[in-house]
């Protein structure tokens, strides 16, 4: 038994075969995700925080699935070392199907742009990383480099037989995505993602390149790659070079209708966004049953809420639209304090009052410095007690969205 498909010369069989390395391989990336999601799930609880959306776990559970199928039975051992059609039906599916898929999937990053300085001496490392991978011409770069390397018929031919090679290939294709992908989406290109007009352009070089190699499969005469024109038929009424144009018109049209469908999701998430970004202003307070009740139950909360909103009026800009307000509650830890719990509402929550606008980094810090200096001035004249009931029920934060895919 092959702990990874490869070209193995044999004649192939349509009996399902196990291929534990794919297994964990597949279950190391979820593995990893689980673990970041508790961290994500910490830090929201730490910082008042909503916890990451249930979709990013449906869209990382499909990006799962689709490398599990590109690289398991039977697409992995017909791409190994059988089909040329499959290897580059395996190459779209890792890098514009479950690639892309798996970024989208991951818990947002929440760092902001001034974090504190043992912060950034602590992580340097990623960070550097995420910089690097938030350059657009890196990535694209990346992505071309691996993509022509991987394609060459000298470096298949001596890669496809050995379990270690393919299993090199398929990490080359991922990891590349992965750059590919960073600067549109997930979180590892932090708050330095591309405008949505910018990642449109920039989606050119996955439309691009794979034609690249699709034209030498279109327009070759002879097979190009020994381990496929030496294996034994898969189908008996396919050639080698019949496979070979197959292969061809997979990286044309099929990876084209990826990329266009890609297109299509931006251009309809920065409509969205450009409608509720040009909106008027909706900065009244919202209708939450479960926040008026919290705020009653601590002396004076609901006029602090006021107080709290029209700080956030007077720290927006002049004529800035778009800003509308949303509440989040906090959960208080358990064995806390019980009578301020009590004070803070019946559940011992505390209530989150967002402000969702469309702020650069720099704006979005002196928003949210002139509200603390607003909101500390008001809750500097109360006494004590209430005070400190107040601050245990009610907080804010700002939550931005701006012209990023995610």
């Amino acid at each position: 038994m092959e702990w990874w498909p490869s070209a193995g010369g044999g004649a192939w069989e349509w009996a399902w075969r196990a291929y534990p390395g794919v297994w964990a391989f597949v279950a190391a990336i979820g593995l990893g995700r689980a673990l970041l999601e508790r961290e994500a799930l910490r830090r929201a609880w730490r910082r008042g925080e909503p916890p990451p959306e249930a979709w990013r776990r449906l869209a990382f559970a499909g990006g799962l699935a689709l490398l599990w199928a590109a690289l398991d039975w039977p697409l992995g051992p017909l791409a190994a070392g059988y089909l040329a059609t499959a290897n580059a039906a395996q190459d779209l599916i890792v890098t514009l199907g479950a690639a892309p898929l798996l970024l989208l999937g991951l818990p947002p990053s929440r760092e902001r742009a001034d974090a504190g300085g043992r912060a950034r001496r602590g992580e340097a490392g990623r960070r550097l990383a995420r910089r690097l991978l938030a350059q657009p011409l890196f990535a694209a770069g990346a992505f071309g480099l691996v993509l022509a390397v991987t394609h060459l018929p000298a470096v298949v031919d001596a890669l496809r037989p050995s379990p270690w090679g393919s299993f090199a290939i398929a990490a080359a294709w991922l990891l590349s995505a992965v750059a590919l992908w960073s600067p549109l989406a997930g979180p590892l290109a932090g708050r330095r993602r591309l405008p949505y007009l910018g990642a449109m352009l920039f989606l050119a070089a996955p439309f691009v390149f794979p034609k690249v190699a699709g034209a030498f499969f279109v327009f070759a005469e002879a097979p190009l790659y020994e381990v496929y024109a030496n294996a034994p038929r898969a189908f008996a009424n396919v050639s080698a070079t019949q496979d070979q144009h197959a292969a061809g018109f997979v990286l044309w049209v099929i990876g084209s209708l990826m990329v266009i469908a890609a297109l299509g999701a931006l251009f309809r998430r920065w409509h969205g966004e450009a409608r509720r970004i040009e909106a008027p202003d909706s900065l009244e307070i919202p209708a939450d049953p479960r926040a008026v009740g919290l705020l009653f139950g601590a002396p004076g909360g609901w006029a602090a809420l006021e107080q709290l909103v029209a700080s956030v009026r007077a720290a927006l800009p002049p004529g800035r639209t778009g800003a509308a307000l949303a509440f989040a509650f906090r959960e208080h830890e358990t064995g806390e304090a019980g009578t301020g719990a009590a004070e803070a509402g019946a559940d011992g929550a505390q209530v989150i009052l967002e402000l969702r606008a469309a702020l650069p980094a720099a704006e979005e810090a002196e928003v949210a410095r002139r509200i603390e200096e607003g909101w500390a001035a008001y809750l500097g004249r109360l006494p004590r007690r209430r005070r400190e009931a107040i601050a245990r029920a009610l907080a804010f934060r700002v939550a931005v969205y701006g012209s990023r895919v995610t």
